[in-house]
């Protein structure tokens, strides 16, 4: 058993449970600054282990009725084929260059630090109140949420980072009053993406399954007890805190 790398997932699993930040952005650097992990294996590591404990989550949204599952399709008709592409071009980059594992790290290390903005900007920005209704023309609705889809999946796919952050403050955008549903749909359209590009890097090799089962042991007892202490906890310092902290090692990993 893993002791550091099982205390790290079940600390990443308390900050899921608490500020509902997903577990990519602070376990791929990780396995990677901490363990060692070769950047393109801890991409397809993280992303086997996000997809079991998204479709728990996924499941738990569909019964209590929060997730939009017309939303999630047409997310999913962009992010599925994106995902698809990151993952392939990771898988392939070794063939072209010998500086590929330096090149995903770098794509890490940057979209922590656009995590860490967004997430910033998050605590700074007020959403709109209203927008116009589905089915109304809206360009979010529409080709804007496939298109979003598509430029999320290709992150995941290629960094493993994204399924969530990425996704919140557009989908705040459809439902800025609907905190449950955008959590939800979120979740819900986060285990399909995961699910899929995990299974390609599975397929190609590029996943440390020994690693897979610690990673759960530690996380799933951390999301449920971050759970029980998000009442408690202030979010906006945790979140600015969170945001220093991935702003830092997104900075290591350029």
């Amino acid at each position: 058993m893993n002791f550091p790398l099982l205390l790290m997932s079940f600390a990443v699993g308390i900050l899921i449970g608490i500020t509902s930040m997903g577990g990519a952005a602070l376990m791929a650097p990780f396995l990677i600054l901490v363990l060692g992990v070769r950047p393109v294996t801890a991409v397809g590591t993280d992303l086997a282990y996000g997809a079991i404990t998204k479709m728990v989550g996924a499941w738990v949204h569909l019964r209590q009725g929060t997730v939009d599952l017309a939303v999630v399709r047409k997310l999913a008709l962009g992010s599925v084929p994106g995902g698809l592409m990151g993952s392939l071009a990771v898988i392939l980059l070794p063939r072209f260059t010998q500086h590929a594992e330096h090149y995903v790290r770098s794509a890490i290390g940057v979209l922590l630090m656009t995590v860490a903005a967004i997430l910033l900007a998050r605590m700074r920005v007020r959403f709109p109140e209203k927008t116009a209704a589905p089915g109304s023309g809206n360009f979010l609705y529409e080709r804007g949420t496939v298109v979003w889809g598509w430029v999320v999946g290709f992150c995941v796919g290629a960094t493993s980072v994204g399924s969530g952050s990425l996704l919140a403050p557009f989908l705040m955008l459809l439902y800025p009053s609907k905190t449950a549903k955008v959590v939800g749909t979120d979740v819900f359209h986060a285990a399909i993406l995961v699910s899929v590009t995990g299974l390609v890097h599975g397929v190609s090799g590029g996943v440390e399954w020994n690693l897979v089962p610690v990673l759960l042991a530690g996380s799933i007892p951390g999301v449920l007890l971050g759970s029980r202490l998000a009442p408690l906890v202030p979010a906006q310092p945790l979140r600015a805190g969170l945001a220093a902290v991935l702003l830092w090692t997104g900075f290591q990993m350029i």
